[in-house]
């Protein structure tokens, strides 16, 4: 094996950096913050954010095709997800999802990728989902995009639903990171995590509708 000295100033550059990003990506301790009707919340600080991280549990006795039907019907998305105006499915596994916000505030929209993958190991179906700025869309992607009129794109909203398959059940873990961007404090916005959690999860408790019988998809 070849090795190679690197001169000292880039070396410093270099263990300067890697410790810039594990200190920006190190987060703390989950935190139970609620516990009602068989689901619980936690959330946690990020150390690159003001705004909190949520992560809420669940387990339905449910099957994956009917779980992931119902969680992908865009038209649907009013009923169920928090503040949820408005949902549209677009081509290549984007979807646009626009959000009510109390006024004066503006209505946050975000442009996701989703992409899914089921692990047959340990049988977890995982439903990744990343907001993609506006100004790195495809433009055939913003084609398909509602005018922004006075709304605002927030400048990230990651995370992922989970579902761990245990036949008949399903262990559902959503967990997202938003920051809503513009004017919106901090402290006004980690006030509704909670609710952006729970009340999501108790919806699809309360709404998800019998298994599929005989699937064999995914």
């Amino acid at each position: 094996m070849v090795t190679a000295k690197l001169p000292l100033f880039l070396f410093l550059i270099l263990m300067t950096t890697t410790q810039t990003t594990i200190a920006q990506e190190n987060p703390s301790a989950w935190s139970l913050v609620k516990n009602d009707n068989g689901i619980k919340v936690y959330t946690r600080t990020l150390e690159h954010s003001d705004y909190k991280e949520f992560k809420a549990l669940v387990s339905l006795d449910t099957d994956l095709k009917t779980l992931l039907k119902f969680i992908t019907d865009a038209d649907n998305c009013t009923n169920w997800q928090y503040r949820c105006l408005q949902k549209i499915n677009l081509s290549d596994n984007y979807l646009y999802k626009l959000s009510h916000l109390p006024w004066p505030l503006s209505d946050r929209y975000t442009v996701m990728q989703s992409q899914g993958h089921l692990n047959p190991q340990n049988n977890i179906y995982t439903l990744n989902l990343k907001n993609i700025p506006r100004e790195q869309l495809p433009a055939h992607i913003l084609k398909q995009l509602p005018d922004e009129h006075d709304t605002v794109q927030m400048r990230n909203s990651d995370g992922y639903w989970q579902f761990q398959l245990d036949a008949p059940t399903i262990h559902i873990t959503y967990q997202m990171h938003g920051d809503p961007a513009g004017s919106l404090p901090a402290d006004f916005a980690n006030l509704g995590v909670i609710n952006a959690a729970y009340v999501t999860l108790s919806n699809l408790k309360e709404q998800l509708p019998t298994s599929i019988p005989n699937q064999s998809e995914y």
